[in-house]
């Protein structure tokens, strides 16, 4: 019965948090801009109170670190058994001893001392954790937006494509186009929109991912704004020196090997014995009598001096170093990769938007005309439309290449939540 109550509590348990997660997914927005996405990462999402909870267990941590040993009670009975006793008249001695442990080495202060560092070293581990988190969210940020223009892209063909519906079915009237035409057109109308209902399903898979990714499994957050670039520079030299300052990796392998450092010095102290003072009293029954007793304890380091912790430490001091210098390079290389792919990704938007994009109005124009006018079949008008579609799609298809790189040089130079504190970016 007691195993049933407990399924029970804990079915209802998990119920009870299922509304809750419901309940606030209900009051968020359904539209977001970046800024917001951000602002409700911090306050709502599960995802990042769990990242945070490893910020009150090294607190707890330090708690622990700064308490004293506890002093401790002893208490003994002799009764005497057989024979004479020599000693006194009674048949009982008693004693009662406190022994006091003292840590005269400084290994309180050292303990401290470590978990403070250890406490820092979380703090850098969780803001490392928080920048991959934003960057994921902001990925599917941009995917959002890329697809919401490929609809309206899409969109607009769809309209053109009705507009040439019309003109086809006039000529028709008129004898001077095919049945034949007017099925081609309804085709390519149906294979628009069959393009549409897959981005459309992209977009709201894209929306659930973005909830789960922040815990709210219930919300769909869907992406406001319009895509464009982040101006992230592509001075190599600039970027390095804030990823030598502020990254958040690079901040994480130096208090990791601060952290490691004290956790070396308290090994040291830690080596010292502790000694224990003791202060009590003796005395008997019959007749009564009363002696005090004062000594002292300590270990006698003869055998275990502690070369177990310090080697351990200096161990782990020595990774801790060689983690810090492989971050470091890990971070130059990548960065390194990653301006150098921005640079290429945005000089091929550019040279696709001055030798293709601005020639499109000009096809549009010239391609109904021809057909207008009888010079031109619909398969050449139907050619050109697709070829306008399909220009402005891999237009998209670049520019959301190219500020996927830029977040990646963001990312790489350890500037993505930095790029909030100076103002929101274009991309939201």
């Amino acid at each position: 019965m007691k195993k049933r109550n407990s399924k029970i509590r804990v079915i209802a348990f998990v119920g009870l948090a299922v509304l809750a997660a419901g309940a606030v997914a209900a009051e968020l927005p359904e539209t977001v801009t970046m800024q917001q996405l951000l602002d409700i990462t911090r306050e709502r999402s599960p995802r990042y109170a769990a990242l945070q909870q490893r910020i009150e267990a090294a607190g707890a941590e330090i708690v622990e670190a700064g308490i004293l040993p506890n002093p401790r009670l002893s208490y003994g009975r002799y009764d005497l058994l057989s024979r004479t006793n020599t000693m006194y008249d009674g048949n009982v001695q008693q004693q009662v001893i406190l022994e006091v442990p003292v840590l005269i080495a400084g290994q309180r202060g050292a303990r401290l001392e470590a978990a403070e560092k250890r406490a820092d070293a979380a703090a850098a581990d969780i803001a490392a954790d928080f920048v991959g988190l934003i960057y994921d969210e902001w990925a599917l940020f941009v995917k959002q937006l890329a697809d919401k223009q490929r609809i309206a892209v899409l969109d607009e063909t769809a309209r053109y494509i009705e507009h040439l519906s019309g003109i086809v079915s006039g000529r028709l009237q008129a004898g001077s186009a095919s049945r034949y035409d007017l099925l081609r057109i309804d085709i390519e109308a149906k294979n628009v929109e069959a393009r549409r209902e897959t981005l459309r399903n992209d977009l709201a898979a894209s929306a659930a991912e973005l909830g789960i990714l922040l815990g709210l499994p219930d919300w769909r957050p869907e992406a406001r704004g319009e895509l464009a670039g982040l101006n992230v520079p592509t001075d190599l030299d600039a970027l390095w020196a804030d990823a030598e300052a502020t990254h958040p990796d690079i901040e994480a392998a130096r208090r990791g090997e601060v952290a490691a450092e004290a956790e070396l010095a308290k090994a040291k102290r830690e080596r010292w014995p502790t000694p224990t003072f003791q202060v009590g009293t003796v005395f008997t029954d019959s007749p009564y009598g009363n002696t005090s007793f004062a000594g002292v304890a300590v270990d006698l380091p003869i055998f275990d001096r502690g070369q177990g912790a310090v080697a351990r430490a200096n161990a782990a001091k020595h990774a801790a170093l060689l983690q810090r210098d492989l971050t470091v390079l890990r971070t130059r290389g990548t960065l390194e990769r990653a301006v150098e792919l921005l640079a290429r990704r945005r000089e091929t938007r550019a040279n696709f938007e001055r030798s293709v994009i601005a020639k499109l109005p000009d096809l549009k124009d010239m391609g109904e005309s021809s057909y207008r006018l009888g010079k031109g079949s619909l398969l050449e008008l139907l050619d050109a439309s697709r070829s306008r579609t399909e220009t402005r799609l891999t237009r998209l298809d670049l520019l959301q290449s190219e500020v996927e790189a830029e977040l990646d040089a963001l990312r790489a130079a350890g500037l993505l939540i930095r790029r909030f504190e100076n103002g929101p970016a274009r991309a939201n």
